[in-house]
């Protein structure tokens, strides 16, 4: 089974200019301005937010932005379409909304309006569903009764082949990623190993000119999270099934995950808060 999250690392790492917070980089603003069809040039202007996760989920949203203080601009990776995008976007926003607001917050409680950056939401999806080019998900779709009152659109692009063609003509960027990760599954779809895949996908496109400066300056480290992680995986998924067989659930794990990601406190004390007895400590540890 492919780790499709690996693509995500890659993606986040290319246009977030690193891992973690990350830095403003072109090859960012070369998609905001393909996304807006506006004309930025300036670096200064391009803001990186950082989410760490929430209590009701240990997800982090992969690139988030404030352009010119006037735009929030939240983008996720995908390779699987997800229904419920909108409802994950609505937290992501949240949580931004109420770092942006922190120094207002006295003001909000008064008549003046408070001003804040116009969001907009877009997924990138490179999976293997060729039948759209752009969908358009609503979270009006997620009510149990037809409402209108709050309302969260996401653009779903494709870039799979002949897909979204206006936006990679826009953003050379994005059309080199497109390029690389549809090589790369290529490769992977003709049951050649990930590693090799990987390496022959960074060969085929410094060949041809795609991604050049990043493989460039990364080109081990690309290597590294794809190995990496699809170990790292396998690992993990293999010590739940162990936690599993010993009584511990997913459930369970995910809940003691949150907590760690929303409270910042060490697996002890969120153990401690779960009700969960010392002696079992070291069976959830050995899991995380």
């Amino acid at each position: 089974m492919e780790n499709k999250s690996v693509r995500d690392t890659m993606f986040r790492h290319y246009f977030n200019g690193g891992h973690g917070s990350g830095t403003p980089n072109m090859r960012l603003l070369s998609l905001i301005n393909a996304l807006q069809g506006a004309d930025y040039t300036d670096l200064n202007l391009l803001k990186i937010n950082t989410l760490d996760g929430s209590f009701f989920s240990s997800l982090k949203n992969d690139v988030s932005c404030t352009m010119d203080s006037t735009y929030l601009i939240l983008i996720e990776h995908q390779s699987t379409i997800n229904d419920n995008m909108p409802v994950r976007f609505l937290s992501y926003a949240d949580e931004l909304f109420k770092l942006h607001l922190q120094p207002f917050r006295e003001k909000i409680y008064k008549s003046r309006l408070v001003s804040l950056p116009t969001p907009e939401f877009h997924v990138f999806y490179d999976g293997e569903d060729t039948s759209f080019d752009q969908k358009t998900l609503r979270l009006s779709r997620a009510f149990a009764m037809p409402g209108r009152n709050l309302e969260l659109i996401v653009q779903c692009h494709n870039l799979n082949p002949g897909k979204s063609q206006l936006l990679k003509a826009l953003c050379k960027p994005l059309r080199d990623y497109s390029n690389f990760s549809n090589k790369f599954k290529e490769y992977r779809n003709q049951n050649i190993s990930i590693n090799d895949s990987v390496r022959m996908t960074i060969d085929y496109c410094l060949k041809n000119g795609i991604m050049t400066d990043y493989l460039t300056d990364n080109e081990s480290e690309v290597i590294n999270m794809f190995g990496f992680e699809w170990n790292e995986e396998d690992e993990r998924k293999a010590l739940i099934e162990l936690g599993e067989e010993r009584g511990i659930t997913k459930a369970n794990l995910k809940i003691l995950t949150n907590i760690m990601s929303a409270k910042n406190w060490p697996p002890e004390k969120a153990l401690a808060f779960m009700g969960i007895e010392k002696s079992e400590y070291q069976q959830y540890l050995a899991l995380l």
